[in-house]
């Protein structure tokens, strides 16, 4: 339900009638923006690029061998991995709310097939969705593949260069078009890792305000994990879902994309405090285990 029709027509009338982008929208779009434009910039200057067509690898600039290339990406790989594991497991699953490319394409997705039905263009999700899905699969093909092999290589290397295109491409498409940011609820590996991570964590969304709360359940219909953001803190624990283990906190499957956040503050009154709020948590609002199931003291 919150990932259909009603989850895209209460976030995206939510964002119609706000004066200005919300501050969460403008720090999601910066952070894509300039994610993507990092990524592409590495084959396109060669600071990193396995040719397998030539057979040629670079590494800043400089042509060196494979096995070369290879030990001076392991590096800054172990460090970006390392720097994951540690935002995961004290602040939560930020990355996925604001830095993943596949959610941010399921969001791009979302905001296409809104626009499709109120304008009544079927053609126009299909089309924003290829497009963007080509420009990311190029940009992960250029890693690989230097897209001169379309002009220059042989009829064999074109045919293998094309299928892997229209793969990674495919796929892209797939996901947005058809999965959406039910990937992200169900089935993402990376996801699933980052929610163990942070198991526990120091920061997360919050019921700071209750007397503030109009009980307008937003906030629970924008959720894309089908979680409660008022009760993140001791409430019922999420069922498993997809490949989600059972027993994960409720902290642990938030993406902290701020969806709940958005919708609570467009429903809430004026000149009232905000009922939710994202940042760092009190130690007494990290509560994992749901009020009713605690031990006695």
């Amino acid at each position: 339900m919150p990932l259909g029709i009603k989850r895209s027509k209460a976030l995206y009338g939510i964002l119609h009638h706000l004066s200005h982008p919300h501050r969460y929208t403008i720090a999601r779009w910066v952070v894509g923006i300039a994610f993507t434009l990092g990524v592409a910039a590495l084959p396109l200057t060669n600071t990193l690029r396995f040719d397998l067509w030539r057979g040629e690898y670079y590494w800043l600039g400089k042509q060196v061998e494979i096995v070369d290339a290879a030990k001076h990406f392991a590096f800054p790989f172990l460090a970006v991995n390392v720097a994951i594991v540690l935002i995961s497991r004290f602040f939560g699953r930020y990355l996925c709310g604001f830095v993943c490319p596949v959610g941010a394409l399921a969001r791009i997705g979302e905001w296409a097939r809104y626009a499709e039905r109120k304008r009544r263009q079927r053609i126009l999700a299909p089309i924003v969705s290829a497009t963007i899905s080509l420009l990311l699969g190029g940009i992960a093909f250029s890693f690989w593949v230097n897209p001169l092999v379309f002009l220059d290589g042989s009829t064999q290397a074109r045919l293998l260069s094309g299928a892997l295109l229209l793969a990674l491409s495919g796929g892209l498409f797939i996901i947005v078009q058809g999965v959406g940011l039910r990937f992200c609820r169900d089935f993402c590996p990376s996801g699933i890792y980052f929610a163990i991570l942070g198991h526990e964590t120091m920061n997360g969304i919050q019921f700071a305000h209750k007397d503030a709360c109009t009980e307008c359940l937003l906030c629970e219909t924008v959720c894309p994990m089908d979680l409660a953001p008022r009760y993140m803190s001791g409430g019922p624990l999420r069922d498993s879902r997809g490949f989600y283990p059972e027993g994960l906190s409720n902290f642990a499957n938030c993406i902290r994309c701020g969806d709940c956040v958005i919708a609570c503050e467009a429903g809430s009154k004026k000149n009232m405090e905000t009922p939710l709020c994202m940042g760092f948590l009190p130690k007494e609002a990290r509560r994992i285990k749901p009020i009713q199931e605690e031990e006695p003291t």
